[in-house]
């Protein structure tokens, strides 16, 4: 029986050889698999790109016979929802961190500056992010592709959806804001989602953020971090004690929605003409239920000591010096607010106004500049990224 599974082959030099055929058959049959799996996993590691989103159809459908809604969601299209296939299978297994930044085409490098400095020091082992961009309709095919090249570095880590925002706010347009900056008013609205996190693109981050993410909402609507201006909705009639920035948020969409907060907060930014427009809006709306962020989430880019102590006296809620001093040394995310133009100029200086500069001569965001040009370096677009804001 042995014999029958024997066949014989010669080589080149008459000389004869045996081989068994079980094994031959056995190793075309692995090869045959190797040949299969690497088609599977080439298949597995496809990057996929949708013109569809469930989160937002999800809304579309709920928000389809509410004539005061149905109209801003009609207005808003998804151009790409790109991910790559194995991705999708480990999302459920990580921590997913939800994350919005809204802007036009003339503001991609900072935001791509940004989102380097969030995905080169997120976790790749428990952190998965989905990024969404709610875009002014300007946005370019050239603008879509820089956002997307992040999936060929970070393939099992990320997933990107841009939203068309088409003309909602438009007549909100002004000086050097956007009607972009009104566009986390409709985050409520836009993904069935409970939480989410918003980010301005003069943010840079430190560190992984599933645990900044996680925060408990404690019953609140929102929570950011005190702001330089104190009494911003003082002239509505409100004496706010906790006024806070938006330009780092995180938002609980659920209970927003729940209490259908986000009508009030669509109809104060149409018909009331607000000093800080959104952010205004967002403090009016969602008071008392705001809550404050610890410092090293959102802490601005003080120069100094003398920075936080100007800061504190403008406050109507105190806050702790020499906490921040600390949190300087070890933050989650910077906020560089205090830099006029801003931190990507490389001759920005502090506003004079709003830090302690006017009683000193060193006024340089010389600091600031150079953390930022440390993550662009980072990007496949670093060259590009300099040219535009003249960076040698």
């Amino acid at each position: 029986m042995e014999k029958k599974n024997i066949i014989y082959y010669y080589l080149i030099n008459g000389k004869k050889k045996k081989i068994n055929i079980k094994i031959v058959i056995t190793l075309l049959l692995l090869l045959k698999l190797l040949v299969i799996f690497k088609e599977k996993n080439k298949l597995n590691n496809e990057i996929v790109e949708e013109k569809i989103y469930n989160n937002f159809e999800i809304m579309k459908q709920r928000f389809k016979n509410d004539t005061f809604i149905n109209p801003y969601l009609e207005e808003i299209s998804i151009l790409s929802h790109t991910f790559n296939r194995k991705s999708i299978e480990l999302k459920n297994k990580k921590n997913n961190i939800n994350i919005v930044m809204a802007f036009n085409d003339r503001y991609i490098y900072p935001v791509l500056v940004s989102m380097e400095s969030v995905l080169s020091n997120s976790n790749k082992k428990e952190t998965f992010i989905t990024y969404h961009f709610l875009c002014c309709s300007d946005i370019t095919e050239n603008t879509l592709s820089k956002i997307k090249s992040f999936l060929n570095r970070y393939p099992l880590n990320l997933e990107i959806i841009v939203y068309n925002m088409g003309k909602t706010f438009m007549n909100h347009k002004k000086n050097r804001l956007t009607q972009a900056t009104f566009y986390r008013l409709l985050l409520p609205i836009l993904m069935n989602i409970e939480r989410i996190l918003y980010l301005d693109g003069d943010t840079l981050t430190f560190k992984d953020l599933r645990e900044m993410y996680n925060l408990d909402f404690n019953d609140t609507y929102i929570l950011g971090s005190l702001d330089y201006i104190s009494n911003g909705v003082d002239y509505l009639g409100l004496k706010s004690e906790k006024y806070i920035n938006d330009g780092v948020i995180l938002m609980n969409l659920e209970k927003i929605r729940n209490d259908k907060k986000y009508i009030e907060l669509i109809n104060i930014a149409n018909k009331v003409k607000l000093k800080k427009d959104e952010q205004t809006a967002l403090n009016y709306v969602l008071y008392p239920k705001i809550g404050i962020f610890p410092y090293k989430y959102n802490i601005f880019n003080f120069y100094d000591e003398l920075d936080i102590k100007v800061y504190s006296d403008r406050l109507r809620t105190k806050v702790n010096i020499s906490e921040i001093v600390e949190v300087l040394k070890d933050p989650t995310i910077i906020h560089h607010v205090l830099c006029y133009p801003k931190i990507w100029a490389p001759n920005s200086h502090y506003f004079k106004d709003v830090s302690g500069c006017r009683k000193r001569q060193n006024c340089s965001c010389e600091k600031s500049h150079k953390i930022w040009l440390s993550f662009a370096k980072k990007n496949d677009f670093y060259k590009e990224i300099l040219f535009p804001y003249k960076i040698e």
